[in-house]
């Protein structure tokens, strides 16, 4: 029997400290007690040399970037890490090897892989260029990708069409596509044509560690964060960018405050904090901005809130979200993308419409806040939708079922 070998390619970014960097330790923690040797290969990293790390459960291979700003060192970054490779990946036909990838818009990486390696390559979809800038706006993208590319208004435009043609170059030239989501295969189908016979749906997992309090032990956690008793906690989690919908949940929130003034928004999260700052000026002292904080101290206010909010203009699936429902937290999200896709409306949680005003896609505030209002005032109806979120996190979203479904794609590769 071949031995099996799995080298999962990840960028070090911003992406890999929130969704991106949670899919890794999730995945490992799936193939840690299988039959696979794991490999985590981390690109652009800071430093002059290539360093290997044996850890405990997988070997870490990180690999610098050029630091010269040469104008072609991006362009010539995929034949040095496959040259590098070359020098720890034997050439073994008693391995089947698989390549993991995290990341779209890196084509001539694959064609390296390819070339110079006999392996199986899969692409992962996590997010995408064009759906940060355009806020998840298909028909926008739809409107720049008709136009000749001389016709674009602006150089985004321009780098956005050419970004989002990388991205098709890339799926068409891995031996599998895996989207996290449903609308992520079907927007890019009905925009160019993909083959969908290579491509599946594999939704992002959780490993459950929820583990449930009593009323002592919340109000102990309570009492450690100096919250009384009869406050309301609203809780996000995630980076403070634009498109996460922060400012609109803002504004939602102060609408809540009218009539429920003993309530409190608690955003933790880095990013433009100054933005934020200014939209929160009438209400600073009902807000708090926690920063990144550690997992132990997330889960503890998963624990002790009152309700969750994933409120993103855009969101490919929503990590976050599957997270709160594991704590059995009440949950509202914004209908879009992979959020749409994961919370069943009045069953598992509640939606809010995303607005297109004047072409600027918008949260729907007046509905967020009606929303909000909602969950605080009728805490029966609250927990029955967190424990229905919880019970469909068990059902789609825990990590056995992501570990059975990875390790068939992986197994039906080494077998073609």
């Amino acid at each position: 029997m071949k031995k099996k070998e799995l080298y999962i390619f990840n960028e070090i970014s911003r992406a890999a400290v929130y969704g991106i960097g949670s899919y890794v330790d999730q995945l490992i923690k799936a193939l840690k007690d299988t039959e696979w040797k794991i490999n985590i290969v981390n690109l652009y990293v800071q430093g002059n040399e290539i360093e290997i790390i044996e850890k405990d459960k997988y070997r870490q291979i990180n690999i610098p970037f050029p630091s010269n700003n040469h104008y072609n060192a991006k362009q010539y970054y995929p034949m040095v890490i496959t040259s590098l490779l070359k020098d720890i990946i034997p050439d073994d036909k008693k391995v089947e090897y698989i390549f993991h990838m995290n990341f779209m818009s890196n084509n001539n990486l694959v064609k390296c892989l390819k070339k110079h390696f006999r392996c199986k390559v899969i692409l992962v979809t996590h997010y995408s260029d064009w759906s940060f800038s355009l806020l998840g706006n298909v028909h926008k993208l739809k409107n720049l990708l008709q136009k000749p590319m001389k016709a674009l208004a602006d150089i985004s435009g321009e780098k956005i069409v050419a970004g989002f043609n990388e991205d098709i170059k890339m799926i068409n030239s891995v031996d599998y596509w895996v989207c996290v989501a449903r609308h992520t295969l079907e927007t890019y189908y009905k925009i160019s044509k993909i083959c969908v016979k290579k491509a599946t749906i594999i939704h992002n997992a959780l490993e459950d560690i929820h583990t449930p309090l009593s009323n002592s032990e919340k109000l102990q956690l309570r009492e450690k964060y100096y919250l009384k008793e009869n406050v309301k906690i609203i809780l996000f989690a995630g980076r403070l960018d634009e498109i996460k919908g922060i400012t609109y949940l803002i504004q939602a929130f102060k609408m809540v405050l009218a009539t429920n003034p003993d309530t409190r928004l608690f955003i933790a999260g880095d990013g433009n904090f100054n933005l934020l700052l200014k939209e929160s000026a009438d209400c600073w002292t009902k807000i708090y901005f926690t920063g990144l904080i550690n997992k132990k101290q997330l889960n503890e206010f998963y624990n002790i809130a009152d309700l969750g909010i994933v409120c993103s203009l855009y969101e490919e699936f929503g990590l976050v979200a599957i997270e709160m429902m594991m704590h059995a937290l009440p949950i509202i999200v914004s209908q879009t993308g992979g959020l749409d896709e994961i919370v069943e409306d009045g069953i598992s949680g509640l939606k809010v419409p995303i607005r297109t005003i004047k072409g600027k896609r918008q949260v729907d505030i007046k509905r967020l806040a009606e929303n909000i209002q909602f969950l605080l005032n009728n805490p029966v109806d609250a927990q029955k939708l967190g424990e229905n979120g919880r019970k469909r996190f068990l059902d789609k979203f825990e990590l056995s079922i992501f570990k059975e479904k990875m390790m068939e794609l992986y197994e039906s590769l080494c077998n073609q």
